[in-house]
C-alpha cells in the first residue's frame, strides 16, 4: 500500500470529499460551498467542474466514467463523462453521503437524519429504502448488492440486498466513515467519540477494535481489504497492510477530511478541509 510519503497538491480549499478510479488514475473531489474538480493524472492536477454548491459527497465507478456527487439541502447530480457534464437527478433534500458499484448502475445515497434511497438506473429514479436514522457515510461492494453504512450516536447498518433491508450490526458509536472490500466481507469503520479503528471479516456481523484512541475521521480499503487508510482528525494519516492488525502513523497532523484507495491500495489521494489535497503512490513497507 502506498502512504509513506505525501505531495501536496491542487489549492487550498474547503474539500469534503474525494473519489478515484479502480486504478487511481481518475479522480473527482468536492468543495463544500465551492466547485467539483476532477483530474486524470492520478491527482497531480485538477480542473474544476460543475457550479459552487454545498457538495456534500461524491461517489465514482471502477472506471471513472460514471460519477455522483450529493448536494447538501440540495439535489444529487450525476456524470456519464468523467465528470465535465453534470445533470440534477433525485429532489431537493439535505444528502450527506453517496456511494456507487463499480459499474456505476447501482447507487446508494443517505438523507441526514433521514431516509437512505437506492438507484438500479445510474441515478435517474430513486427509491426510500429503509427507516430513518442520522446516517455519516456508506460504502459498497464492487457489485452493489453488500452495503455498509455508519450512523452517529447509533449502530452500523449492513444490507445483502442492495440497501431494500438494513440490519444493525456493531456499538452504538459516532460513526464518521466506514469502507468495504470489493466483496463486501471485509469491512474496516472508525469512531469519532473519540474510539477506535473497527475490522469486520464477515461483512458486518462481528467487530474487532484496532488502532490507538482517537477522534478517526474517514477511511478507505483496496480491493482485498487487506491494505487500509485510515485519517485521525488533526492528526495524522495511518496505513495498515494486515486487515488492521497494525498501523503506522504517515505525514503530519492536519485536518484531514476524506481519503480513497485505488483497487490495489498503491494510489491513495486525501484532501484537507480548509487545505490542500495529497497524493501518495507506491508500495509501503
Amino acid at each position: 500500500m502506498a502512504g509513506v510519503t505525501w505531495t501536496q497538491r491542487g489549492t487550498s480549499q474547503g474539500w469534503f470529499s474525494v473519489a478515484a478510479s479502480a486504478d487511481g488514475t481518475k479522480a473527482v473531489a468536492v468543495v463544500s460551498g465551492g466547485n467539483l474538480y476532477t483530474s486524470t493524472d492520478s491527482g497531480m492536477t485538477w480542473t474544476p467542474r460543475g457550479a459552487a454548491r454545498n457538495w456534500s459527497s461524491v461517489a465514482s465507478s471502477a472506471d471513472g466514467t460514471k460519477l455522483v456527487a450529493a448536494v447538501s439541502n440540495g439535489n444529487i447530480y450525476t456524470s456519464v463523462d468523467s465528470g465535465v457534464t453534470w445533470t440534477p437527478k433525485a429532489t431537493v433534500q439535505n444528502w450527506y453521503t453517496v456511494a456507487s458499484s463499480a459499474d456505476g448502475t447501482k447507487l446508494v445515497a443517505m438523507v441526514k437524519n433521514n431516509y437512505a434511497y437506492t438507484s438500479t438506473d445510474s441515478g435517474a429514479t430513486w427509491t426510500l429504502q429503509g427507516a430513518a436514522r442520522n446516517w455519516t457515510s456508506v460504502a459498497s461492494s464492487t457489485d452493489g448488492t453488500k452495503l455498509v453504512a455508519g450512523t452517529w450516536q447509533g449502530p452500523i447498518y449492513t444490507s445483502v440486498d442492495s440497501g431494500v433491508t438494513w440490519t444493525p450490526q456493531g456499538l452504538s458509536q459516532n460513526w464518521n466513515s466506514v469502507a468495504s472490500s470489493a466483496d463486501g466481507t471485509k469491512l474496516v469503520a472508525v469512531s469519532a467519540n473519540p474510539g477506535y479503528i473497527y475490522t469486520s471479516a464477515d461483512s458486518g456481523v462481528t467487530w474487532t477494535p484496532a488502532g490507538t484512541l482517537q477522534t478517526w475521521r474517514a477511511v478507505a480499503s483496496a480491493a482485498d481489504g487487506q491494505d487500509i487508510v485510515a485519517l485521525a482528525a488533526g492528526g495524522s494519516i495511518y496505513t495498515s497492510t494486515d486487515f488492521g492488525l497494525t498501523w503506522k502513523s504517515r505525514d503530519s497532523a492536519r485536518n484531514w477530511i476524506a481519503v480513497t484507495s485505488s483497487t490495489d491500495g498503491t494510489k491513495l489521494i486525501a484532501v484537507v478541509n480548509n487545505g490542500f489535497i495529497y497524493t501518495s503512490s507506491g508500495p509501503a513497507p
